[in-house]
């Protein structure tokens, strides 16, 4: 699924050329059972969106229909209506009119009497009918039209529309006087917008508004009106939305999860045994890798998977794969060797490096610039290139746990109640950790952020996050006796920490956000993960499940 945090819908070709012109490439299709989709990018001044744009054909229905398949697909946080409309009163050609509330004129009920309206109304959402007054204030909106107006400065009016089946061609028909009668306070008349307001009205939290630019008057229609005022109305109704978009700011991620869902991929087969592990690599790229060790790649850009490698022996346990986030590279730790595979950028070209192992080695989780592996004896930091050991650090007595940054100069190990904080050129530094029933030595996660700047260690009693620069405390929560009972078994297991000092944790194959709140927030999700992975940007966040769904979603640290 790509990503789109606005859709915008119109109802003719030319709509949906004026909208396409404010958007960049690459553009995407997507194909929502035969609703087609293209999507592109615009930059406004505090984000950078995804747009969905679709052309609906004429009518309520249709647009209705339509928009509930956006939200369905895209679950977008803004969606616009963009088009053309007939003028009824206080409009001139050209103009712009953001639709304040949006009402049904044909409906009603017919009698022995005769028709007797019942107007129905649906509203716009409040924070963007106050945005298009603002910009409506302005005159900003006018530097993003295509093309100059044939006649005139357009301006903007933020007043109601009336929206029916049919096409009004006179001010003296029976549906002019109907609309003068009921909707007196209309300006402008069209056919889709009520549709469209009301399937937005039945999606909480998506925020709706209708833009239509005048490209005709009742007492003046003609081939004039459509050869020279649709596009020009189109270009001005879209160049106005999309001022208005520039305006809006990000969004908060929504409350239901950590971020907006980016896309769904597939591994397809998977092995009888082991876990999968994720990460990201350079650019815009995700990576997974099974237990058998086979390599599966993807762009996020374009949604195309990427050549990988073939599986064929099994890697030890637990998190064996270390991904490179600055070089198409990843490491497999097998019993006994060291597999670095390199692929030449996102072709299907890797050359492969093995180096044998002494013993039983464990992957450390983190690094990508540099690899870390362990026997519980020693830590060896090793070079991505051609694993070769750059530096060795003994391992405490009962090694529970470890970590590394991502160019190896920050090291952590941890032992039921200890962490031990390794830093290239300085002194260790040792913290506590409080534990359950430590007499029974239980173990412990942990986890250093990409940079080194924290060290995050889960227990079965708290949570500890320390800065370590100064070793001061950004974090201790501790647990209940449910929340250290829910954290039993080593499967599915692992905590992650960034640069700010956030932490997620996967516990049980839940992924979770534990802050100094009362409560443990989760992500929606269906199934189980194996791993997860934050992108060194910040931005994105995926997870590989056990059912062999990776799924990617946009994140903000």
């Amino acid at each position: 699924m790509p990503q789109a945090d606005v859709v915008v819908l119109t109802a003719l070709g030319v709509e949906f050329q004026a909208v396409r012109e404010h958007l960049a490439g690459p553009f995407e299709e997507h194909d929502a059972s035969g609703a087609l989709f293209e999507v592109g990018t615009f930059t406004g001044r505090h984000a950078r969106w995804r747009v969905a744009c679709l052309e609906t054909g004429e009518g309520n229905a249709a647009a209705a229909a339509l928009c509930q398949r956006a939200v369905t697909e895209f679950r977008p946080r803004y969606m616009f209506f963009v088009g053309v409309a007939g003028g009824l009163k206080d409009v001139e050609l050209g103009d712009v009119v953001a639709a304040r509330h949006v009402y049904d004129y044909e409906r009603g009920k017919d009698t022995e009497s005769g028709f007797r309206t019942r107007t129905a109304t649906h509203l716009s959402a409040f924070a963007l009918v106050q945005r298009a007054q603002a910009v409506a204030r302005g005159q900003d909106w006018r530097r993003r039209i295509t093309a100059a107006p044939p006649e005139g400065e357009p301006s903007v009016l933020v007043k109601p529309l009336a929206a029916g089946s049919k096409v009004v061609a006179h001010e003296r028909s029976a549906t002019a006087r109907l609309l003068a009668e009921h909707c007196g306070d209309a300006v402008a008349v069209e056919m889709e917008g009520h549709g469209f307001l009301q399937a937005a009205y039945v999606n909480a939290g998506l925020q709706a508004l209708v833009v239509r630019g005048i490209s005709d008057r009742l007492s003046d229609k003609g081939d004039h009106n459509d050869r020279v005022w649709q596009p020009a109305a189109s270009r001005h109704a879209a160049a106005f939305t999309f001022e208005l978009l520039s305006r809006l700011p990000r969004p908060q991620p929504r409350e239901d999860g950590l971020g907006q869902r980016v896309t769904d991929l597939r591994l397809g087969h998977l092995p009888p045994t082991g876990q999968s592990t994720i990460g990201f690599g350079p650019g815009h790229t995700v990576v997974a890798v099974t237990g058998d060790g086979a390599v599966h790649r993807w762009d996020l850009d374009s949604g195309d998977r990427l050549p990988g490698a073939p599986g064929g022996r099994d890697l030890g346990f637990g998190h064996q794969a270390v991904v490179s986030p600055s070089r198409h590279s990843v490491a497999l730790v097998r019993p006994r060797t060291l597999d670095l595979l390199h692929f030449a950028g996102t072709s299907g070209e890797y050359r492969q490096c093995s180096v044998p192992l002494g013993g039983e080695e464990f992957a450390v989780s983190g690094g990508g610039e540099v690899i870390a592996t362990h026997d519980r004896r020693r830590v060896a930091l090793r070079g991505l290139d051609g694993g070769e050991v750059l530096r060795e650090i003994p391992c405490p007595s009962g090694l529970a746990a470890s970590g590394v940054s991502t160019d190896g100069s920050v090291v952590a190990l941890a032992t039921t109640n200890r962490v031990f904080v390794h830093r290239h050129g300085q002194p260790v530094a040792e913290w506590a950790v409080r534990n359950r029933l430590e007499i029974l030595r239980p173990g412990c996660w942990l986890a250093v952020s990409p940079l080194g700047t924290h060290v995050a260690c889960a227990s079965f009693r708290e949570l500890l996050v320390r800065r370590v620069a100064d070793d001061s405390i950004v974090l201790r929560r501790p647990f209940s006796a449910q929340e250290s009972w829910d954290g039993l078994g080593a499967k599915g297991m692992r905590l992650l920490c960034t640069d700010s000092g956030r932490v997620l944790w996967l516990r049980r194959g839940r992924l979770c956000q534990v802050t100094d709140r009362p409560e443990i927030r989760h992500l929606e999700q269906e199934g189980r993960y194996d791993d997860f992975a934050a992108h060194p940007g910040g931005d994105l966040l995926a997870a590989v499940g056990d059912e062999g769904l990776v799924r990617v979603w946009q994140w903000s640290d």
